[in-house]
């Protein structure tokens, strides 16, 4: 029961923050916010979702219960990389970066900046790279029928936009595909909290 219960509360967690970062993305694509504030608003739901995706990994393999336990539970364990990646990378914005530059020290804070062709923000592709690494891996735990089915591809769905996201990394019109996060993870959040809600 309290499985299912933190797991609840993850998987919603995990789908607001998730749903917050892609809001603040789309009024940064729009031109309503401007630097650093556009950082700002991206990263600060982006942490919490970190940590509220691991607890839902956790909570989705300690609720399984067959023989295929072990790839539920791989991915939750790839799902801690992700969230200690993304915990150094927006604290280190949220915290050191985005003050400095408010404080008119942007020169100091270059090489830390979160934009294309930094190291921050190539490694923050490598952890959403990872979390979706995580939900494949773990998709083969979960049956192609019933009311796994629905979590099952879902993850899938979201596994299969991996390689685009660390491949946008490297060549930028990759993004366009990697984009398709805004869709694959909330899709994923929503099903997983029905899933849970179902679970007896």
């Amino acid at each position: 029961m309290e499985t299912k219960k933190m797991g609840l509360w993850s998987a919603i967690c995990a789908t607001i923050f998730g749903l917050l970062y892609i809001f603040a993305l789309l009024l940064t694509l729009a031109g309503l916010l401007q630097k650093p504030w556009d950082t700002f608003w991206q990263l600060l739901p982006s942490i919490f979702l970190a940590w509220s995706f691991m607890s839902m990994m956790a909570c989705l393999y300690k609720i399984k219960n067959n023989n295929k336990d072990v790839y539920v539970f791989v991915g939750f364990a790839i799902s801690i990389i992700y969230a200690a990646i993304n915990s150094i990378v927006y604290f280190t914005e949220l915290t050191v970066v985005i003050p400095g530059i408010l404080a008119g020290n942007q020169d100091q804070y270059t090489i830390l900046l979160f934009e294309p062709g930094k190291f921050l923000f190539a490694i923050n592709g490598l952890a959403y790279t990872l979390m979706s690494i995580a939900t494949l891996i773990a998709s083969i735990s979960f049956n192609h029928n019933g009311k796994e089915a629905k979590v099952k591809w879902a993850m899938v769905a979201h596994g299969l936009v991996g390689p685009f996201i660390v491949g946008a990394v490297l060549w930028a019109p990759l993004t366009y595909v990697g984009a398709l996060w805004i869709i694959t993870f909330p899709s994923l959040g929503i099903i997983s909290i029905k899933f849970f809600l179902e679970k007896e």
